[in-house]
């Protein structure tokens, strides 16, 4: 009698060096916390349809395949402030290159504006957009604001969304150390994803690996809800293991931090919303390949259409004309921000979005405005800051 118990699975993702050459993820370097993994392998079937004189077919043929591997993962930082979170291989295997500020960056500011400061001369050199700020003392402290633009000369960053006091040259600041993830078209990664199915009782556990994987991102919360990530991989099918039964997965201690006291801002107002929801809308493709095991090449990100959904409560059109928005094709930033302790952060910013539907909602007789969206952009659609 078998012993395999549906808890009992373990995760590893790793980032490949050489796309479709396993990066051999490790338990104590590579597990990821996630829910519901599912394994799927996608075989091509040849029905031939041969005459045999007789009305029934013959056995169809293998031709070859690929894998998917998907799974839900919580939306958290990994508790040390620039050190990147458990999610990180999948990110970058969902076209997203990462920029780490390791440490906060600190000083006095030279001067303030209604929507910007400048920073101090010896702030950083290289881009800040998609990081937080913090005014931390001086004129117009305790304001969290996220940097839309930065100049790496003059040190003037424009903020979002404009501030309630004016920084000036007493204010001091603290740029927040993360890891920013962002859209990109080039250098893209592949991830070697295993799942150990392992075996409660004697005997070994049953290995499936996916090589060469690239991802679809989405991302769906709910205001007093944790966030989640689901991820569809694609990539090299391989025949399934019998192999020991691995060590326990080293996880962060991290827990979640749902939706709630959190920065929440759209067209540069504040918003009330229950839902809102992100898909990269990631296109995945594999190149034939017939020297291969299956008859694939490495997957890639091919073609990239983000789309998602916010319903925010209604208000007077002169609040919010979404309606107008739509038809003008006016865009509108958004930005979101959650987490109580430096560590376990998480902003999303995206700095133009168009409306693409206007639909009534009903939220328990509070009446809202669905509104699909686009995010605009090439590649900087997005800003997803864990700091």
């Amino acid at each position: 009698m078998g012993d395999f118990l549906i808890k009992n699975r373990l995760v590893l993702a790793k980032v490949e060096t050489t796309s479709g050459t396993d990066a051999s993820p490790t338990p104590s370097a590579d597990a990821v916390l996630c829910e519901e993994p599912r394994v799927a392998p996608n075989m091509e079937l040849e029905q031939t349809n041969e005459v045999t004189g007789s009305l029934d077919s013959q056995q169809s043929i293998v031709g070859g395949g690929y894998a998917e591997h998907s799974q839900r993962i919580f939306v958290k930082g990994s508790g040390t402030p620039g050190t990147a979170p458990e999610v990180d291989p999948y990110l970058k295997a969902s076209a997203m290159g990462l920029t780490t500020l390791a440490a906060n960056s600190t000083g006095t500011a030279q001067a303030g504006a209604t929507g910007s400061i400048t920073l101090a001369a010896g702030a950083p050199s290289t881009s800040l957009v998609g990081f937080v700020i913090e005014t931390t003392g001086g004129t117009g402290p305790g304001q969290t604001r996220v940097i839309t633009a930065y100049n790496t000369t003059s040190k003037l960053a424009a903020v979002y969304p404009n501030w309630d006091v004016t920084p000036d040259n007493t204010t001091t600041y603290s740029v927040k150390a993360g890891n920013l993830y962002v859209p990109v078209s080039a250098a893209l990664k592949n991830i070697s994803s295993y799942v150990y199915q392992k075996n409660s009782g004697a005997g070994n556990a049953i290995l499936k690996k996916l090589l060469g994987g690239a991802a679809n991102c989405a991302l769906a919360v709910q205001t007093r809800q944790t966030a989640k990530f689901t991820f569809t991989v694609r990539g090299i099918l391989s025949d399934p293991e019998e192999v020991s039964n691995p060590a326990a997965g080293t996880f962060d201690a991290t827990r979640p931090r749902p939706l709630r006291d959190a920065d929440a801002f759209l067209g540069g107002a504040r918003v009330c919303f229950r839902n809102f929801t992100l898909d990269w809308g990631n296109v995945i493709s594999q190149g034939d390949c017939p020297g291969a095991q299956y008859g694939y090449d490495p997957a890639r990100v091919t073609d990239r259409k983000p789309t998602g959904r916010i319903n925010p409560q209604m208000l007077t059109l002169t609040d919010r004309n979404a309606w107008s928005d739509m038809v003008n094709g006016t865009t509108k930033p958004l930005w979101l921000n959650w987490g109580e302790v430096d560590g376990n952060r998480v902003s999303l910013f995206m700095p133009a979005i168009a409306y693409t539907g206007n639909e009534e909602e009903d939220l328990d007789g509070i009446l809202a405005e669905g509104l699909p969206y686009q995010p605009v952009g090439p590649d900087s659609w997005v800003y997803l800051l864990f700091y």
